[in-house]
C-alpha cells in the first residue's frame, strides 16, 4: 500500500475532533433551550407559590407543616445508611473501638515519620474547615502536623476560626499571605513542613480516622515506597456517594485524568519542585506527574479513607465550573510528554472531559492477521482503515509486518482511525499489547479489556452495558491499562511476539478458538518481562455474528500466577468478583 505519512495522519485526527466538539455544542445548544423552557415553567410556579404564602392559608400550613420540614432533614442526613454504598462503607469503615486499637499498634511502629498535611483556605465554609481540622485530631497515627495557610481571605471571620483551631492542638500551625493562588499558598504551607511526609487536605473535605495510620502501616512492610494513595468517595448533600474505587497505579489510565485524586501521601523529597502558579486548578495532577517521571513505587491502598466534599466552588461538582483547570491538567500533560521525550498531543474528550494523548505513529507496517482469510475479509477491512502501512494475510506465517494484529474474521472496524488509534500506543516502549474495544452485535460491549477473577476465569469488562455507559468513573471511555484484552483484537510487535511464543511452545497458540485464554496467557507473559496492556475505547471493532459471553476457567494460569487471579491489580478488590462489571462486591 501506498506511504501515506504522519503529516496526513494528523489531518483526520484534528477532524474528527473538530466533530467531536461541534456535536457536543450542539447537545449542550439543545439543553440550555430545555432548561430554559424549564426556568421559564419554575418562575410560574415561584409567583403562585408567593401568592400562597401571603395569603391566610398558606401562613398556617406553613406552620402545620415545619416538624414535617424537621423529620425530611433528619432522613437526609441519616440517608447514608439507606442506600447501597452507604450500606457498603458503613460495614467496611473503621468504628470507634477500632480507631483505638490501631492507635495503640502504630506506637508500636518501628517507622513512625512525621506527615506534614498542607490545607490552603480561601475563604471556606467554616463549618466544613472545623469538621476538616476535626478529621486530622481524631486520627489514629499520632505524628502529624497540620499546616493550615490563608491565601488572603476576604472574609474577616476567618483568621478568627483559624486562630481558634490553631489553639485547639499544638500540632496545628497557622499560616496567613496575600492572595496568591492556591499554588502559592501550597508552597508556603510546603516551605513550613518539618515532615519526612507530606499529605494534601482540601479545607473542605474529610479523611477517615484510619487514613493516616494505613499509609504508615504499608511502609512498615514496603519501606522503598515513595507515594501512597488511597480510594475515596464524595460528600453529596450531607451523605457519602459516588465512591471511586482506583486500580493500583495504572501509567496509561493517569495520563487521562488525575485518577490518584486523594488521599495521596507522598516523600517531601519528591516536592521539592513544588507546586507551579501556572497549572492553578490542577496543581496537583501537575505535580504528581513530575514524580510520575522520578519513580514508579507508587502505591495503592484500597479503602476509602477519603472524602471530597461537592459543593459548588470544587471540581467535585462539576469539572465544568472550572474550564480553567481543565484547560491546566490538558498542558500539565503536554508538558510532561515533552520533559519524557515522547511526541504526542493531547486534547479532551468533549463527552467525558477526559483526556487523550494522540501520539505519532511510526512508519511500522502491520500485519492483520485472519485466520483462514477470504478476500473479501481484505477487502472489507481495507474500506474501513485508513492506516498508511498494513497488508491482511491469512495466517502468522506470511505476516511481514514490524507489528502483528491479531483479528477474529467477523470483527468489523467502526471507525478508520482504528488501527492509528492503536497503532500509536506502541510507540511506547513500555506497552507490549493493545486491544480494541470489542461490540456486539447488538450494539453492547463484550469486551473492553479482561478482568482476572479469583475463580481462575478472566471475565470480560463492562460485558452487556451499552457503548456510551458513563457510568463507573467514565472507566469505560478511558484509555485503561488492563492485566490482558482478548486475542479476538490484539496488536503487538513481532519481536515481542516471538520472543514471547518462543518460551511458551506448545501451549501458545493464537490459533485456537479460547481467545479470552490465548490473549491472558500472553498479556500475563508480557508483564513478566515488564511491559504492559492498554485498551483504547475509541478503537471500535463490531462483531457481526451474535456470541455469547461464556466465561471458563483456566486452571493451568490460576496455577502458574496465583497472585494476578487472586488480586488482579487493575481491578479494585472491594469491586465484584464475580461479574467483572465495576460493581461493589
Amino acid at each position: 500500500m501506498p506511504d501515506r505519512g504522519i503529516n496526513q495522519y494528523t489531518v483526520p485526527v484534528q477532524s474528527e475532533e473538530l466533530r467531536a466538539a461541534e456535536a457536543h455544542i450542539a447537545r449542550l445548544e439543545e439543553e440550555l433551550l430545555r432548561l430554559k423552557d424549564v426556568k421559564q415553567d419554575l418562575q410560574v410556579l415561584r409567583e403562585e407559590h408567593q401568592r400562597l404564602r401571603r395569603s391566610a392559608e398558606g401562613r398556617v400550613a406553613n406552620i402545620l407543616s415545619a416538624p414535617f420540614r424537621l423529620f425530611r432533614r433528619w432522613q437526609r442526613t441519616d440517608a447514608i445508611e439507606q442506600d447501597e454504598y452507604g450500606r457498603w462503607f458503613a460495614g467496611h469503615r473503621v468504628s470507634a473501638e477500632e480507631a483505638a486499637k490501631l492507635r495503640e499498634q502504630s506506637r508500636t511502629f518501628s517507622y513512625r515519620p512525621l506527615i506534614s498535611i498542607l490545607t490552603p483556605t480561601f475563604n471556606p465554609n467554616g463549618e466544613f474547615l472545623r469538621a476538616a481540622v476535626e478529621s486530622i485530631i481524631a486520627q489514629a497515627y499520632e505524628n502529624w502536623e497540620l499546616i493550615l495557610v490563608d491565601d488572603g481571605s476576604s472574609d474577616p471571620r476567618v483568621r478568627a476560626l483559624l486562630k481558634i483551631l490553631g489553639q485547639g492542638d499544638a500540632r496545628i500551625q497557622i499560616g496567613v499571605q496575600e492572595h496568591g493562588g492556591i499554588s502559592s499558598a501550597l508552597n508556603t504551607g510546603l516551605a513550613r513542613a518539618r515532615g519526612d511526609w507530606i499529605a494534601l487536605l482540601d479545607h473542605d473535605d474529610l479523611v477517615e480516622p484510619d487514613a493516616l495510620f494505613r499509609a504508615i502501616d504499608l511502609l512498615q512492610n514496603d519501606p522503598e515506597a515513595d507515594v501512597i494513595y488511597s480510594d475515596e468517595d464524595k460528600i453529596v448533600d450531607g451523605r457519602l456517594a459516588a465512591p471511586l474505587l482506583k486500580p493500583d497505579w495504572s501509567p496509561e489510565f493517569f495520563r487521562t485524568h488525575d485518577y490518584l485524586g486523594h488521599f495521596v501521601v507522598m516523600r517531601r523529597d519528591l516536592a521539592r519542585t513544588e507546586f507551579r502558579s501556572e497549572f492553578d486548578g490542577a496543581q496537583d495532577y501537575d505535580l504528581l506527574l513530575r514524580v510520575s517521571e522520578k519513580t514508579d513505587r507508587i502505591r495503592h491502598i484500597p479503602r476509602v479513607l477519603y472524602h471530597w466534599r461537592r459543593t459548588s466552588e470544587s471540581t467535585a461538582h462539576n469539572i465544568r465550573r472550572k474550564p480553567g483547570a481543565l484547560e491546566a491538567g490538558r498542558r500539565a500533560i503536554e508538558e510532561h510528554l515533552v520533559r519524557r521525550q515522547e511526541k504526542g498531543r493531547v486534547t479532551i474528550e468533549w463527552e467525558t472531559h477526559l483526556y487523550c494523548v494522540r501520539r505519532e505513529i511510526r512508519s511500522e507496517k502491520i500485519s492483520i492477521i485472519i485466520n483462514g482469510a477470504a478476500a473479501r475479509d481484505a477487502e472489507r477491512i481495507r474500506a474501513k482503515t485508513n492506516f498508511p502501512n498494513f497488508e491482511i494475510v491469512a495466517n502468522r506465517k506470511e505476516a511481514t509486518g514490524e507489528y502483528l494484529l491479531f483479528l477474529d474474521s467477523d470483527l468489523e472496524p467502526l471507525d478508520e482511525n482504528w488501527l492509528s488509534a492503536m497503532a500509536e500506543q506502541l510507540s511506547n516502549p513500555k506497552i507490549g499489547a493493545v486491544g480494541a474495544r470489542i461490540v456486539s452485535s447488538d450494539d453492547t460491549i463484550e469486551s473492553a479489556g479482561l478482568i482476572l477473577l479469583p475463580n481462575g476465569s478472566a471475565g470480560s469488562a463492562f460485558a452487556g452495558y451499552p457503548r456510551n455507559f458513563r457510568g463507573a468513573n467514565r472507566q469505560l471511555q478511558a484509555v485503561r491499562n488492563y492485566s490482558a484484552v482478548s486475542a479476538s483484537c490484539l496488536l503487538t510487535r513481532r519481536e515481542v511476539f516471538e520472543k514471547t511464543a518462543s518460551v511458551n511452545t506448545g501451549s501458545f497458540d493464537f490459533a485456537r478458538e479460547d481467545r479470552v485464554c490465548v490473549g491472558t496467557e500472553f498479556c500475563l507473559n508480557l508483564r513478566e518481562h515488564g511491559l504492559r496492556t492498554v485498551s483504547i475505547p475509541y478503537a471500535e471493532v463490531r462483531r457481526a455474528s451474535k456470541r455469547e459471553n461464556a466465561r471458563a476457567t483456566y486452571q493451568d494460569l490460576q496455577e502458574r500466577w496465583p497472585e494476578m487471579f487472586r488480586r488482579d491489580p487493575y481491578y479494585n478488590p472491594n469491586l465484584s468478583g464475580e461479574r467483572a462489571d465495576f460493581s461493589l462486591g
